[in-house]
């Protein structure tokens, strides 16, 4: 698109000097190719900022510029892999590919963290034998970090292989590009990294440090916790109930594809029928002045217009950094707009990434009827409130004339139908005879009325038709004339004739409020037998996508907990882990509760994301209370020193990749410069992944020794069942 737009603009500069093109100015209404390179700079500019905030991030916990330089160095290398594989896969450095790039960085050092972190507490605990220590931290974490990447891989399957849509088609790109980093990211975090931190030396905390007494007062806590498990494992679902309470209330408005605002309008005239061009370029002009004359109160820029004798439309350019938004400005230029006698201007609705809005269809056999229902669906849709610009959609209806035969009387006179219609075309249109050839070629002969003779309604009424006796009548004895308007096109779905009906949103509307609404109003209204009503495509496409998302993450989930499963050789604990996704979940939408974000499909791409990312500190906290289990430590004490060995990499990672996203969520930065914007899914994953942490840290090491005790209690149970002899293994040994 850049390059094709670029050569747009060059040739077109090249036309501008020829001299045919004097006294002509070309404007551009709009062009694609800026809105990529903004997007794409911008999406540069917030992955730059993002990635030297995490680096300070990472300095302030490690205190040590090699350490924090060693684990950074997976940044470039995994961006710099990701690049090589885009190249291999034929994929651009788009503004999807890009987002992909941008997700991952926050992402890209939380593997090297881990193992860097454990080989520094076996460094501590072996000081003599570092590349012993080195190897033996590697190989504890190796398997947990694994598993960590392949959950936040896994859960792009779905939309790689499920069903396909516009949205999952075009994050294919973004997955692409987050597999291949991530990828990178852990093979240089179990090879490059242990080598590097056997031969550096081991950042040392001060006794009086702020991490040592977070640590002691962490700990305090973490025993007062277990020994209150089931209080605040209960603590924690009453606020799971209530994020879903938030969740499916007014607090946080939800529209899949909020209406597009950027700084433009496009206001359709919807002329009602076919005019000369000077009566519609009065018409426009009555609209431009108006337009021009509160230019400054508007804050517009430029009015463009293009009008036919069925047709007129203004593009309106609004400022670039005005003070009113666009809905205020469409608001406004309503409040006074003229009315014009041929047609009813209003502003078209746009959803983001889609042409479709809010609207429904009529569907039935007479287009006649159809017109009549949809002008009074066109009336009380009106009055619903949060609908604006509601309207039909008929182009370009036209008066005509309609003979209709009367065969009782036709048939009186000895007249058909067929007899009535040729009279009646060779009077309106002639009739072309053989041509007649003379010494100076062929002439072409053809019969038709005198233009006086055709000039009105009233000599259509008399026209002369000849019975087979030779007799005259005139059309009106054998048929009714009437003067009516009809549609100049009739348009049919799924083989009915079917009339649409669109309308806008006001600012503080949504599709979600008004979809009930205008249910409500349709089914109070009696439809004709065969006539019936549906939806339109915009409503549909927002329920498609929920579906399929819907669908998307719960496979996502399927396929993340099969992988803890076969990790931890077991069903009950990685259930603690899931619940950390619902979790975030409820912290997505206390974040957008607070920060009064509108929930769309740009935040459904980030809790997708945000999925694979949350399970990765409960597998690496689990993991590593198993391993100090299986090395003879009691539960108890092994989920306390488990827990208080990785809160410090919990906090890392998960503070590396909030700040990450930081630049992304406080920017107005959106998809190819006019789309939807990214902060939904950037907030999306910072909400999200900063509540389900707190409850990684304060509710999950208390789920773990209950549904351990729910597991040795059902294993013992099955046992009995079976009348086998109850035997403690594996890890109930350690108890």
């Amino acid at each position: 698109m850049v390059e094709v737009g670029d050569r747009v603009v060059k040739e077109i500069e090249e036309i501008q000097k020829l001299p045919q093109m004097r006294g002509i100015t070309i404007f551009y209404l709009d062009n694609k190719s800026d809105g990529v390179r903004r997007s794409l700079s911008d999406l540069t500019q917030a992955g730059l900022l993002g990635a030297l905030l995490s680096l300070l991030v990472l300095y302030l916990f490690l205190r040590q510029l090699a350490t924090t330089l060693m684990v950074t160095l997976a940044v470039p290398f995994s961006l710099t892999i990701a690049l090589a594989a885009m190249y291999f896969f034929g994929i651009t450095l788009n503004i999807l590919s890009m987002m992909g790039l941008m997700l991952a960085v926050g992402m890209l050092v939380d593997n090297a963290v881990v193992v860097s972190e454990n080989i520094f507490r076996r460094r501590q605990l072996d000081p003599d034998n570092p590349q012993q220590a080195t190897l033996l931290g590697t190989r504890e974490v190796a398997t947990a970090v694994t598993a960590g990447t392949l959950t936040t891989i896994i859960v792009f399957l779905p939309i790689i292989f499920g069903e396909k849509i516009d949205i999952t088609v075009f994050l294919e790109h973004v997955a692409i590009t987050i597999v291949v980093s991530l990828l990178a990211s852990l093979f240089i975090s179990l090879t490059i990294i242990p080598m590097i931190a056997s031969r550096i030396k081991i950042p040392v905390e001060k006794p009086g440090g702020t991490f040592v007494r977070f640590k002691k007062r962490y700990r305090d806590y973490l025993i007062l916790a277990l020994d209150r498990r089931w209080r605040i494992s209960l603590a924690a679902l009453f606020t799971l109930v209530l994020g879903f309470g938030i969740m499916g209330s007014p607090a946080v408005k939800k529209e899949m594809f909020p209406q597009d605002t950027q700084r433009r309008l496009f206001m359709p005239y919807h002329l009602e029928g076919t005019y000369s061009l000077e009566r519609v370029e009065q018409a426009v002009f009555n609209i431009e002045g108006y337009l021009y004359d509160n230019a400054e109160e508007f804050e517009i820029r430029e009015v463009y217009s293009y009008f036919e004798g069925g047709r007129a439309e203004s593009t309106i350019l609004l400022t670039e950094n005005g003070d009113k938004t666009v809905l205020e400005i469409q608001d406004l230029i309503r409040a006074d707009l003229p009315n014009i006698v041929i047609g009813k201007p209003s502003f078209d609705f746009n959803q983001q990434g889609s042409s479709e809005g809010v609207g429904l269809q009529i569907m039935g056999e007479s287009s006649e009827v159809l017109y009549g229902l949809a002008n009074e669906v066109e009336r009380i849709l009106s009055s619903v409130e949060g609908l604006t610009d509601v309207r039909k959609d008929v182009q370009g209806s036209d008066q005509e004339i309609q003979v209709r035969v009367n065969r009782d009387r036709a048939r009186q006179y000895g007249l058909s139908a067929q007899t009535v219609a040729m009279a009646v075309a060779v009077a309106m249109r002639g009739q072309n005879l053989r041509q007649f050839r003379g010494e100076h070629g062929e002439i072409t002969v053809k019969l038709e009325y005198r233009d006086d003779d055709r000039e009105s309604l009233t000599d259509l009424e008399n026209l002369p038709l000849y019975t087979t006796n030779g007799i005259q009548v005139p059309l009106s004895a054998v048929a009714d004339l009437s003067v009516t308007r009809s549609p100049a096109r009739i348009t049919r779905l799924n083989r009915s004739t079917t009339i649409g009906i669109t309308a806008g949103l006001d600012e503080d509307a949504t599709m979600e409020e008004v979809k009930p609404r205008i249910e409500a109003m349709m089914n109070s209204l009696g439809m004709p037998a065969g006539y019936s009503w549906t939806f339109g495509e915009g409503f549909t496409r927002n329920d498609k996508t929920q579906q399929i998302f819907g669908q998307n993450m719960l496979l996502s989930a399927l396929l993340i907990f099969i992988v803890m499963a076969a990790l931890f050789e077991a069903i009950v604990q990685p259930l603690g882990i899931l619940l950390g996704i619902m979790f975030s979940f409820t912290g997505v939408f206390l974040f957008f509760a607070i920060t009064r974000t509108t929930f769309s499909f740009m935040a459904m791409i980030g809790m997708l994301i945000l999925m694979g990312v949350v399970v990765n500190n409960g597998i690496v906290l689990v993991d590593h209370i198993n391993n100090l289990r299986r090395e003879g430590l009691p539960r108890h004490e092994a989920v306390i020193q488990g827990t208080l060995d990785r809160v410090r990499p919990i906090l890392m990672t998960v503070t590396t990749t909030i700040v990450g996203m930081t630049p992304l969520a406080i920017s107005t930065t959106s998809l190819g410069g006019d789309g939807p914007p990214y902060y939904p899914m950037a907030r999306a994953i910072i909400g999200g992944l900063a509540f389900s942490t707190v409850v990684t840290l304060i509710a999950l090491p208390t789920f773990y020794e209950i549904l351990d005790d729910l597991g040795r209690w059902g294993k013992k149970t099955w046992r009995r069942a079976r009348g086998a002899p109850v035997a403690a293994t594996g890890l109930e040994m350690t108890d």
